[in-house]
């Protein structure tokens, strides 16, 4: 599906599969935000696009505080009318540790944090700005680690985030859907980048891809769904 020129805002997007579907949407011509907490990791990932011919803004942007979210938004009010989708990428990763018995609970709360709690502030700061790129979406890039029928043991305080970032996509939906947001969590697969580690199967490009189908592939109305490659995750 060819969609005219959209605004596109992604999260934690300085490496990685956020730094990835940044370019892919670039090259599709759309209007990309490349967000990150460090200025001066975002500034060379918008750099290194740029060697590419591509164009693509910054944003700094750290998800785990508040304060930099409000002001964040402040400046993107500043410099657009509205905003067509947000990309929720921005993860952290605590260490296996094996068990759920040996999480600490710095690990749980900072993952929470980060993969939970700023999605979701960061939608109610956005609101006005994806109220005005009616039809907006969100997409939040979720994990099969996050899904409660498929849980298993290890990296706890990244699949509880997880989990509770899909539950806060199905409020999001609910409360959206009324007002032209559609919002949907996926999964990207199991990726080979820094987070998902040297013998993950899937290149960073498809993993990218399989996020990025939501936008080109998927029509609007669809919302509130837990999605992969191949179809729907249970939640």
């Amino acid at each position: 599906m060819s969609l005219p020129s959209q605004t596109i805002l992604v999260t934690g997007a300085n490496k990685g599969i956020g730094f990835e579907i940044c370019r892919q949407l670039a090259q599709l011509g759309h209007h990309v935000i490349l967000s990150a907490r460090s200025e001066e990791r975002g500034r060379a990932a918008v750099g290194a696009l740029a060697k590419e011919g591509l164009k693509v803004d910054f944003l700094q942007l750290d998800t785990a505080d508040e304060a930099s979210i409000q002001a964040s938004v402040l400046d993107l009010k500043k410099r657009l009318k509205a905003l067509n989708v947000l990309i929720n990428n921005a993860a952290i990763l605590d260490t296996w540790q094996g068990t759920i018995l040996d999480a600490t609970a710095a690990e749980i709360r900072n993952t929470f944090i980060t993969n939970t709690l700023g999605p979701v502030l960061l939608v109610q700061a956005l609101l006005p700005l994806l109220e005005a790129g009616r039809p907006a979406r969100i997409i939040n890039v979720s994990s099969q680690l996050g899904s409660v029928a498929n849980m298993t043991d290890g990296w706890a305080g990244y699949g509880i985030s997880k989990a509770a970032l899909n539950a806060a996509t199905r409020k999001l939906a609910e409360a959206l859907q009324p007002r032209g947001i559609s919002v949907n969590a996926a999964s990207p697969g199991w990726v080979r980048t820094e987070m998902g580690g040297a013998s993950a199967p899937l290149p960073v490009e498809k993993g990218a891809q399989n996020i990025i189908r939501l936008i080109t592939d998927i029509p609007h109305s669809l919302t509130n769904h837990y999605l992969e490659a191949n179809g729907e995750i249970p939640w």
